[in-house]
């Protein structure tokens, strides 16, 4: 890893991924399982759902989203202000403190069929 400041914290949940062990490439520092499956693909699959969340550079960041698959998946990461959302199809730098520019991400993710609850680019901080 690099110094600190050019990294990112983010949040990534493996069945976006087409490649699931990407995962094991990144530092995480928290993970959560749901606790009951979720819709997860346009066939109706229900699956629990396994998110991450990491620290990784701007090069990690891109591999992701190259690996994200195509149905209602995002990954989103943050550091300071700068909040990065990105789609298989898109990518958009937001103020993380600012939610009136998350409007043209939130736009693509609806779009895209994304449920409004999951719109929300939670952020946690490291000791949550």
């Amino acid at each position: 890893m690099s110094d600190g400041q050019s990294e990112f914290d983010g949040c990534v949940i493996s069945e976006s991924l087409r490649d699931h062990t990407l995962i094991n490439r990144l530092h995480v520092w928290k993970a959560w399982i749901s606790p009951h499956e979720v819709l997860s693909d346009d066939a109706g699959s229900m699956r629990l759902w396994h998110i991450y969340w990491i620290s990784c550079d701007e090069a990690a960041i891109d591999r992701i989203q190259r690996e994200l698959k195509p149905w209602r998946w995002y990954a989103h990461f943050w550091r300071d202000r700068r909040m990065i959302i990105v789609y298989c199809d898109a990518r958009f730098e937001v103020d993380r403190t600012d939610r009136s520019t998350w409007a043209p991400a939130i736009e693509h993710g609806r779009a895209k069929g994304i449920p409004e609850e999951q719109l929300d680019f939670l952020i946690l901080p490291h000791d949550a």
